[in-house]
């Protein structure tokens, strides 16, 4: 017997998926990820949705800053994480991703990761030539050629 039920926006959630990712669609380096490693996810079982969607924020319970932070991705159990520990969950999905998803655990390079992961989604719009785009309070526009000279 399939049972489906549906949240808060009407969308069908089948027991066979297995949680949606939320990334950034004004960031073409997300849109890049998602062309090359979507269908791979979808099979999956991984729906995907713009963080731009209205309903979003809400019915992931975080702020409007919060949610363009960096990606999430909400599990079939309702729980929600976002940047390293989305991409771990998604490297546990797919077998030859899931040894690189344990080493993410670990302490030091999880850390690493962690700090690198932040970086880059704080600075994915100059990154990808487009700065003036949404920047974050306090954040210090530069040049794309010395981005990768600032520390976390």
């Amino acid at each position: 017997m399939t049972t489906e039920t549906t949240d808060n926006n009407g969308v069908a959630i089948t027991p066979k998926q297995r949680g949606r990712v939320f990334y950034d669609a004004t960031c073409p380096l997300c849109r890049q990820s998602l062309e090359r490693l979507g269908p791979i996810f979808r099979r999956r079982g991984f729906a995907f949705v713009t963080l731009q969607e209205s309903w979003v924020a809400a019915d992931l319970g975080l702020t409007a800053i919060e949610l363009r932070r960096e990606m999430k991705l909400q599990l079939a159990d309702g729980r929600v994480v976002g940047g390293v520990d989305a991409w771990i969950e998604l490297g546990r999905a797919v077998w030859w991703l899931a040894p690189g998803a344990a080493l993410l655990k670990l302490p030091g390079i999880g850390a690493l990761a962690r700090a690198g992961y932040r970086w880059l989604a704080r600075n994915r719009h100059c990154l990808s030539g487009i700065c003036g785009l949404e920047m974050p309070v306090g954040h210090r526009p530069h040049h794309a050629a010395t981005t990768f000279l600032e520390l976390p």
